[in-house]
């Protein structure tokens, strides 16, 4: 019977306890007046302020229109950002002041400097020990720290130390005052990085994309050697090759040559670019050796304006980038690999593939020769009358069938380069000699195409004197077969094989 009744009480005092825990945290809560409940404002030292009475600030809010300057130590270094101007934009980086930053990063370090809000304080005597378990003496101190200071001259440093145990925040200290503080993790975005993260990878600039014709003295280097050099004709030029083209760019380097549409796409590309990171802000021996770029795998240069932009590339990385230095802000870009392709392609990538190209109506006459076959085709041309061409050879007469002619002359602009033909001068000998054409235009000017065969299919295919490319043997012959038909009035098909 009392064993019955010891239980019994045991069960009622637990009871109890479970309705007065529910009454104080359920039922008492909605049943009492806000009104009777007040906040206990904290209190705070000389210099400090509250935000919303419920955190601490180191010092009172520093609005970005207020900021004269923020000067930043870090581990990787020290940058320091000051106003240039009256605008809240206008703030640039002293010594880089050339260089663009991301402007979200930067807003980001105006909040973090300027609104030093600290959860709550850790003690307002540390200790010697403690300043040392902290971060902010010792072999193990933390090097950052930041300086903002206002347009009214009023200025605040505050010392960063440790990040705290739980990952939450950092202490921190404000340099003349005893007190520690724990701030939030919002400096690590920018008052923690170097200044390479709050830059802008900007490359070139300068160059809008609809005039990237004008831009002159294009030229690629391979190990510090010529690879491709171009340049943009003048005006007077381009009227002496009696072309339509308003402007226009060859190359000169290895030779002369028309440029393929992928010359003007790699231009277009490169008027304003921008990269993926900034890998340096500064070009020093240190950095061009840890980037690569002591002595560059690439180097690409060109004028624009009157000046003139260098871009130094390193080797392709593992992981698919190239740095890159820019003569023009100073810095080294990070840049993915498919952005810059054109720094390996072949010569022939370059070049157009059509060994002539040239409108009809300013030809005055084309020369056709081979080891048996020699012919000067004359034109004679009347642009408000039918026919409009009059092709006279002067072995073979007059040509009556001037369709048929204009047919050989698609031959001579269907003829394309292969590829790139062996660097050898012993190829260009009259025994090797296939087949040559002169053209000469209404202006004078002449240009004498050359075929010399050094293999079994290939031919190298020589520009007044110089080239670099070859066709296929059956091409030259087509050429010099076609010329044959023309004069003996038999019927040539451009697109037949011969």
């Amino acid at each position: 019977m009392i064993k019955r009744q010891s239980v019994f009480i045991i069960v009622l005092s637990v009871l109890f306890v479970l309705m007065l825990i529910a009454y104080f945290a359920l039922i008492r809560p909605l049943t009492d007046d806000p009104k009777d409940t007040e906040t206990k404002p904290l209190e705070t030292a000389e210099g400090e302020a509250t935000t919303y009475g419920k955190y601490y600030l180191m010092f009172p809010q520093i609005e970005r229109a207020k900021i004269q300057s923020i000067e930043v130590h870090n581990e990787h270094g020290e940058y320091k950002f000051v106003r240039n101007g009256t605008g809240e934009s206008n703030f640039v980086i002293e010594g880089h002041e050339n260089l663009s930053y991301d402007e979200t990063l930067f807003s980001q370090l105006v909040v973090s400097a300027g609104y030093s809000m600290a959860p709550e304080k850790v003690t307002e005597s540390p200790t010697k020990k403690e300043l040392e378990d902290y971060g902010f003496t010792g072999k193990n101190a933390s090097k950052a720290n930041y300086t903002i200071t206002s347009t009214s001259g009023e200025s605040h440093t505050v010392i960063i130390g440790k990040k705290i145990i739980s990952g939450g925040g950092y202490y921190a200290m404000l340099e003349g005052r005893k007190t520690v503080y724990i701030i939030g993790t919002g400096l690590e975005e920018t008052i923690l990085k170097p200044i390479e993260a709050l830059l802008s990878p900007v490359l070139t600039a300068g160059v809008e994309t609809t005039s990237y014709y004008l831009i002159d003295k294009f030229t690629i280097k391979h190990k510090g050697e010529d690879f491709l050099v171009c340049r943009k004709l003048s005006s007077d030029e381009l009227s002496e090759m009696e072309t339509t083209a308003l402007a226009k760019s060859i190359a000169v380097f290895p030779a002369e040559y028309s440029l393929s549409m992928m010359y003007d796409t790699t231009l277009q590309a490169l008027c304003c670019y921008t990269g993926e990171s900034v890998a340096s802000a500064v070009i020093n021996e240190e950095a061009l050796a840890k980037f690569g770029l002591t002595e560059p795998a690439y180097t690409v240069s060109y004028e624009y304006g009157g000046a003139k932009i260098t871009l130094n590339a390193s080797e392709k990385t593992e992981d698919g980038y190239y740095y890159v230095s820019t003569s023009l802000f100073k810095t080294i870009i990070k840049v993915p690999a498919a952005d810059f392709e054109f720094l390996e392609w072949e010569l022939m990538t370059w070049i157009d593939e059509a060994i002539f190209s040239m409108n009809i109506t300013f030809i005055k006459d084309i020369s056709v020769n081979t080891a048996d076959f020699s012919e000067m085709f004359r034109f004679n041309h009347f642009p408000n009358e039918t026919p409009n061409l009059v092709v006279v050879g002067d072995n073979c007469g007059q040509i009556d069938d001037v369709a048929n002619f204009r047919e050989f002359y698609k031959t001579l602009l269907l003829t394309a380069y292969e590829g790139e033909a062996p660097d050898d001068d012993s190829i260009i000998s009259e025994k090797n000699h296939i087949l040559s054409f002169k053209v000469r235009t209404n202006g004078g000017n002449e240009t004498e195409y050359s075929f010399y065969r050094y293999s079994t299919r290939r031919a190298l295919v020589t520009v007044n004197g110089s080239g670099k490319f070859y066709v296929l043997v059956d091409a030259a012959q087509k050429i010099a077969s076609d010329a044959q038909k023309v004069t003996k009035g038999e019927p040539v098909d451009a697109y037949d094989k011969n």
